[in-house]
Parts: structure tokens; C-alpha cells; sequence
């Protein structure tokens, strides 16, 4: 009874064993290559992007490079001075000229733009590189003029990268528009809300009324929450409507639909300014121009504006080179040269021996007396006779006991790799066959365990 107890908790384990390594083994096998951060790639950066105020755009080029034999998922990484943020679509793709992407690129808030390798090189793993290039925005104040180094991260190294700073040397305080005008520009980095400014000339006659338009293009829409009239006096540095105010004495009248804007002032004085700030939100991110047109009316006269604003946005290239084809060897069809010499069992031959009668146990020539083939020849044949060298000796035919066999060429042996392979999963078949050896042995076990215990009942 207790054989029958214990050959039962013994199937029972082997069985339970063998399910564990089977899902183990097919997990494994399931794991890719694990990605690696390539800490040695190399990237160039420069700009020729001239920085006169905080927040004027610096356009960057790269040039990129990374180990041969770099794998699927391998990054590297771009970190951005404090000076700069990143500005335009925060991913794009390094293409080669077929248009198959090796490498994407996205960026986040903090200026860490990250290049992950495609499975492109996967096929192609030698000589994997390419170029880049995005746009970034000054964010902080550049002061006096003059040539600043920004130094940015590249895995483990630094790259410095000289910018020019040119401060505005004439017509550098606010300016009075004698003209009505739109301006429009970029809100965020990730490019997707715009603001525009509708300008004036001072009010020219003693009393004016004042009607503005606003008609986005396709692709945009009016944020009617975020339209922000201003009547005044005083203007700041740069050229804008500063406090105090005249909001009051004048009021407006708004008339906003996502589509279109109207803005309506009504006896403005000679002299006073008015300005009118509208935020659109981007509908369509596919486009790379975004138009926003209106109308400025003033005291009857009316003056088409517009402004349009493209959207900056990163780019690269990327090519690699297969690995080559292996060239097969002459080794199938084995050289003359490459042939073994038969010394072992030579092939019949006349020799000369110094013996003028063969010693009967004589089997295979003599070494000594025995003339070496040519390097050229690939198969023994029988010499003429030599002629005889001494008058005492005499030619003798020695035949040997066996038949040669042809050389054999041997086989290359394969050599071993010197470097670790990334972990494919390729160890969890091992698991499988485990496994079912695990699962036959709890088989047999219970096999035998059902065995003996009808033994015992009877």
C-alpha cells in the first residue's frame, strides 16, 4: 500500500514538473532580443540659426551612426540644452531613398529626443546611419551679443554646438503700425494651438468706429473662449497695447462661431489703439501651412490682412548595408594541392633497392629509395623504369598487399563563435523536450503504480 502511495505522489510531481516546464519553455521562447541603449553612437549637431530674443527658432542638423550589428530596438538618445526646447511634431521617421524607415525619432517635453532602430537592420547591419533635423526655440533671454557654445547630451558623451547671438542694433524699440496688419504664431511646441494679433494704426479721426473679421482656413477653428480685445494708450517694447487699459470706456461687441469672428468698437477717439487677440486650435495636424485671413475696418475703410504660419517638423535619413553573402570554398572538389600525399599505401611503383633479391615479407617500398610525387599530381601512376645506378643492383617490382583507397577531403570544422548571440528565446525548445521527458516518466510511473496496485487487490 505504501509502493502504492508513493508511486502515485511520484507520477503526480513528474506530471505537475513537466506542465511547469512546458509553459516555462514556451515562454522563453516567446522573449525577444532584448534592446540595448547605444551609449557609442555617433551624432554631429550644428546650426547656422542667428538668436536676436528669447524665443526665436534654431533649426539643427545631425549626422548619426551607430556599431555594426546594432539590433531591432537599440536607441539612442539627444538631450537639449536648457536653452532650448523643442518645437515642431514631437516624432517623424529617418527613411532611406526607398522610403523603408531605420530609425524613428520622438521627443518629449524635457528635450530628450530618443532614435529607436527599426527592424531594418535587422537585414542590413553594417555601416547603419543617416542624418537628421528638427527645430528648437531659444526659451531663455540671449543678452548682449555674442558667439554661446550649447551643450547637449549624446549617451554618454557631450556635444557643443556654438550658436550666434546678434542683439537688434536699430529700430530695436516699439514701433506704431501706420497700417492695419495680422500676425500669427505658434502657442506650444507640440504645434497645435495658433494665436494671432490683429493690429492697428492710431484711430485718425476724432471719433471712428472699428470692425474686425477673422476667417481661419481650412483645418483651424476659432477658440471663442480665448478672444482677448484691447483699447489704449500706451504701448510697450514691443509695440503692443500695455496697461492701463481702455477696455471700459470702450467696450466690444463679439460675435464668434468656431468658423468665423467679428469684433465691433464703436467711437473710438483719435489716437487711441485698439488690438485684437484670437486663439485657433488645429483641426487637421496633416498640413504643413496653416492660413487664418480677415478684415480691418476703420471708420469705413476696409483693409484685407492675413498671415499664415508653417509647422516646423523633424526629419531624417538612414540607410545600412547588408551583411555579405558568404563565397563558397573549393572545398567539395579538392585542389591539386590540397591532396594528401599516399605515403601511407603507395600505389605501385618501379623503385630501385639496394638489395639485388626482395626480401619475400616485403610489403610496401621503402621510404628511402622511393621517389616523392609531384604536388601536381592527383593520382599515383606507374614510373618508367629508372635506369639502374650501380651494376649490382637491379630493378625490382614491389607490389603492395592492399588496394589504395582515394583521398578524402576533409570536412572544414565550423567555427566557434567569439561573440554572445542576444537572447532570442531559443532556449525554451530545451524546456519542451524536458518537459515531455518529465511528462513520460510521470506516465510510466502511474503505469506502474496502477500495475502493482491491481496486483495487490488480488
Amino acid at each position: 500500500m505504501k509502493n502504492e502511495i508513493h508511486l502515485k505522489t511520484a507520477s503526480l510531481a513528474a506530471a505537475i514538473l513537466a506542465v511547469v516546464m512546458t509553459v516555462l519553455g514556451l515562454g522563453m521562447t516567446a522573449l525577444p532580443a532584448n534592446a540595448a541603449a547605444l551609449t557609442d553612437a555617433e551624432v554631429t549637431l550644428r546650426t547656422e540659426s542667428v538668436v536676436s530674443s528669447q524665443w526665436d527658432k534654431v533649426d539643427l542638423t545631425c549626422e548619426w551612426s551607430v556599431p555594426d550589428n546594432s539590433q531591432p530596438g537599440d536607441t539612442f538618445s539627444i538631450q537639449l540644452p536648457p536653452e532650448l526646447r523643442w518645437f515642431g511634431v514631437t516624432s517623424f521617421d529617418l527613411q532611406n531613398p526607398d522610403g523603408q524607415t531605420v530609425a524613428t525619432a520622438t521627443a518629449n517635453d524635457s528635450g530628450l529626443v530618443v532614435f529607436t532602430l527599426t527592424d531594418f537592420v535587422a537585414e542590413h547591419p553594417l555601416n547603419v546611419g543617416g542624418t537628421c533635423s528638427f527645430s528648437t526655440q531659444y526659451s531663455v533671454d540671449p543678452g548682449d551679443g555674442e558667439t554661446k557654445e550649447l551643450s547637449f547630451t549624446v549617451g554618454s558623451s557631450v556635444v557643443r554646438v556654438p550658436v550666434v547671438v546678434e542683439p537688434c542694433t536699430s529700430e530695436c524699440g516699439p514701433s506704431i503700425p501706420t497700417s492695419a496688419g495680422k500676425a500669427m504664431w505658434w502657442v506650444d511646441p507640440a504645434q497645435t494651438v495658433l494665436e494671432s494679433i490683429f493690429y492697428m494704426p492710431p484711430m485718425p479721426s476724432g471719433t471712428n468706429d472699428v470692425v474686425v473679421t477673422d476667417t481661419p482656413a481650412a483645418g483651424m477653428e476659432i477658440d471663442c473662449s480665448q478672444v482677448t480685445p484691447r483699447v489704449g494708450r500706451v504701448l510697450n517694447d514691443d509695440g503692443n497695447i500695455a496697461e492701463p487699459y481702455d477696455n471700459e470706456r470702450y467696450p466690444v461687441i463679439l460675435d464668434c462661431t468656431p468658423q468665423r469672428l467679428t469684433a465691433t468698437w464703436t467711437g473710438l477717439p483719435r489716437g487711441e489703439h485698439a488690438e485684437l487677440y484670437v486663439v485657433t486650435r488645429v483641426t487637421d495636424t496633416a498640413l504643413d501651412v496653416y492660413e487664418n485671413s480677415g478684415t480691418v475696418s476703420i471708420a469705413g475703410q476696409e483693409t484685407p490682412v492675413g498671415a499664415q504660419t508653417r509647422r516646423s517638423s523633424g526629419s531624417g535619413t538612414g540607410n545600412g548595408t547588408p551583411t555579405p553573402s558568404a563565397t563558397p570554398t573549393a572545398t567539395a572538389t579538392p585542389s591539386p594541392s590540397a591532396t594528401p600525399t599516399p605515403t601511407p599505401t603507395p600505389t605501385p611503383t618501379l623503385t630501385e633497392t639496394p638489395t639485388p633479391t626482395p626480401s619475400p615479407s616485403t610489403a610496401t617500398a621503402t621510404a628511402t629509395p622511393t621517389p616523392t610525387p609531384s604536388p601536381s599530381t592527383t593520382t599515383a601512376a606507374p614510373s618508367a623504369s629508372p635506369e639502374p645506378t650501380s651494376s649490382t643492383t637491379s630493378p625490382v617490382l614491389v607490389v603492395p598487399t592492399e588496394i589504395p583507397s582515394e583521398p578524402v577531403a576533409e570536412k572544414p570544422v565550423a567555427e566557434e563563435p567569439t561573440e554572445a548571440l542576444a537572447t532570442t528565446g531559443a532556449r525554451g525548445t530545451a524546456f519542451v523536450f524536458v518537459a515531455a521527458a518529465l511528462l513520460a516518466v510521470g506516465s510510466l510511473l502511474a503505469f506502474v503504480g496502477a500495475r502493482w496496485s491491481g496486483r495487490r487487490s488480488h
